[in-house]
């Protein structure tokens, strides 16, 4: 104790005990609460030194993970220079160096992947448009005000890159035309991924699970690999790779937006309830279809 004082030896006995049985008690599982039985003076005393404690490990692991990140750092950087050494190598005993390497092979067997994809698809949807439970939904959903602009819809969709629709309340915007439009992609065997942004998480949830039920889906499939339709919200996603249709809240799309890929295999983006949040999107490609929704 040569950089503390207390006034009188009592104290001073007892500033020491009190290290001394944080030293041997802090550490183990059993006598984490040892600290209870203090007195209010001393218990804050431990609780200093177990702030100092922590601060100190925290120093530590960032130490540890500098260091790793320096490894790792160098280890893909002497893998990359190897990389383009095997590659330039490998051009030059291939086509000596005059050019890109091409493949008739690789070029027919990319189309091959591209037909059976297709075919995919087209077999994906026969088999929900088959399914008793969907036949059921699809007469609960021709009843909507919506499925009489259906093919206007798609119409202006496909022709246009953004899309504006208006409708008031209760007439399915938000469940039907998303659903429109994934029904028409696979039913002609293109790429689709749609992703509809709501303003609030419970509205991403319960029109995923609304929109997988009217699919013929079963309650437990939403997000697996057994469905076409998902949420995605902030600390918790329901998507598989066969998902195709994403309800997703628009900070999820926001920060899809910050990644270099985040929209690659998306064909569509809906903004649903578009008058309630001033949202600002950039759209990364030409073929990326956008389609507000609004109330009237």
């Amino acid at each position: 104790m040569k950089t503390t004082s207390t006034p009188d030896t009592a104290q001073s006995e007892a500033y020491v005990s009190t290290i001394a049985l944080f030293q041997i008690f802090s550490m183990s599982a059993k006598e984490d609460k040892v600290y209870l039985r203090l007195s209010p003076a001393w218990r804050d005393l431990w609780f200093v030194l177990s702030e100092q404690r922590k601060v100190r490990a925290e120093v530590a692991d960032r130490t540890t993970v500098r260091m790793l990140r320096e490894i790792v750092r160098d280890q893909m950087t002497a893998d990359d220079e190897e990389d383009v050494v095997l590659t330039q190598n490998f051009v030059k005993r291939t086509n000596g160096g005059e050019g890109p390497v091409t493949s008739v092979a690789t070029q027919e067997k990319t189309e091959v992947t591209v037909v059976e994809k297709q075919e995919q698809m087209k077999a994906i949807w026969m088999a929900k448009v088959s399914s008793p439970a969907y036949q059921r939904m699809l007469g609960q959903r021709s009843l909507l005000p919506i499925s009489h602009f259906r093919d206007d819809a798609l119409a202006a969709i496909e022709n246009n890159q953004v899309t504006i629709i208006c409708g008031e309340t209760g007439c399915g915007k938000s469940t039907q035309l998303p659903a429109y439009v994934l029904e028409r992609q696979l039913s002609q065997g293109r790429p689709c991924k749609i992703y509809c942004t709501e303003p609030r998480r419970i509205s991403a949830i319960t029109l995923a699970q609304r929109v997988s039920e009217e699919l013929g889906e079963h309650k437990n499939e939403l997000g697996t690999a057994r469905s076409l339709v998902g949420y995605a919200i902030r600390l918790e996603s329901h998507v598989s790779s066969t998902t195709r249709l994403i309800y997703a809240t628009t900070g999820i799309v926001l920060r899809m937006l910050e990644s270099k890929n985040g929209f690659d295999e998306v064909t569509h983006v809906v903004i649903d309830e578009v008058h309630e949040r001033r949202c600002v999107f950039a759209v990364p490609r030409p073929p990326l279809s956008f389609s507000l929704y609004s109330r009237v």
